[in-house]
């Protein structure tokens, strides 16, 4: 009876246990896989040190893509980082005809850097800054993105040691105020982080499309002082190379589009019971 008994509760144990390996399986199988490097877009409404996108934990690998309209702002990324951390940050334009002379800079601002003489834009007081231009004369190293195998210029390859614990700035500009499509990397490791957009893949493609932006690499007007009597203000003058914030929104609202006609295809394609072309 006692054997029996012991012979019992072990095989209930040992059936417990199986349950709850197969649930955990089960749950990773139905977790979302970290992506190799996660994707994020700068729609011009992160063009100053209170709009800036933020992120945490510099070894997670992010790529955010950003253009540069007209009036042309700087794209501005917030990142929290502990004393000894590595901060690795690639800087790196499409592979397109219109930006292949495109050289757009960035800067790094925080505590603990040296103070900055001047900067080409407002920014928080108090802080030191390191700025790095991007050399004209070679041409530069070709790169494909990890997710969607677009190509691109590399640009700038960094790697830092953050001086002191705080609160720092990526901020990347075109000298030239010129409509510039950029994109910055951070860090090596997969995320698990969302995108902050739908379709982030075909986004990152349309991207590295010219047909998307024919205008890319255009100067921006400068704007006129308004003087009485003008019909339109000086600052519709400035948008001579096209809307305030570039050709974005109107990729955005094609993709959306897109995505609509195709969720709707799927519906009809399930209620016939077969796929439509």
């Amino acid at each position: 009876m006692i054997i029996r008994t012991r012979r019992a509760t072990l095989r209930g144990r040992l059936e417990r246990l199986a349950f709850l390996a197969v649930t955990l399986a089960a749950l990773l199988a139905s977790a979302p896989p970290a992506r190799a490097r996660e994707i994020f877009f700068d729609y011009g409404d992160h063009s100053s040190a209170e709009e800036a996108l933020e992120f945490s934990g510099l070894h997670l690998s992010r790529i955010v893509y950003s253009e540069l309209g007209c009036p042309s702002r700087p794209v501005w990324l917030t990142l929290d980082a502990a004393q000894g951390e590595t901060l690795r940050v690639q800087l790196g334009v499409p592979e397109m005809d219109a930006l292949r002379r495109e050289r757009p800079s960035l800067a790094l601002l925080g505590p603990g850097l040296p103070r900055a003489a001047a900067l080409p834009f407002k920014a928080p007081a108090g802080l030191g800054a390191r700025l790095f231009s991007t050399p004209s004369e070679h041409a530069p190293e070709v790169v494909r993105e990890p997710v969607t195998g677009a190509r691109s210029w590399l640009l700038l390859d960094l790697q830092m040691e953050v001086p002191e614990t705080g609160t720092y700035h990526l901020v990347a500009w075109s000298p030239e105020a010129r409509r510039v499509r950029l994109w910055i990397a951070l860090g090596d490791e997969p995320s698990e982080e969302l995108s902050n957009v739908d379709d982030p893949e075909e986004r990152a493609m349309a991207f590295h499309q010219p047909w998307t932006a024919p205008d890319l690499g255009a100067a921006c007007a400068h704007a006129r002082p308004a003087r009485p009597g003008d019909g339109a203000s000086a600052a519709a003058c400035a948008h001579a190379a096209g809307p305030a914030r570039g050709a974005l929104p109107g990729l955005a609202t094609a993709l959306a589009v897109a995505a609509a006609r195709r969720a709707r295809r799927r519906d009809r394609a399930g209620r016939r019971g077969g796929p439509e072309p």
